[in-house]
């Protein structure tokens, strides 16, 4: 997981998460927290995997 965000050197970075979520408990809680963000549920192979939770730049 990178350490800060390459745009605004933030430090509040969340993994992305794509798909539907099994269980929706987890899923709520986690983007609460800040520890993943909702991505869609369409996957390709460019799709970015993080996102600052300061100014929503998203990258690979």
């Amino acid at each position: 997981m990178p350490k800060t965000c390459p745009s605004c050197n933030g430090k509040n970075i969340a993994k992305i998460f794509y798909g539907y979520p099994a269980d929706m408990d987890w899923y709520l809680k986690s983007i609460k927290t800040k520890k993943i963000v909702g991505g869609g549920c369409c996957v390709t192979n460019h799709d970015p995997k993080w996102q600052c939770t300061e100014c929503y730049h998203r990258w690979r």
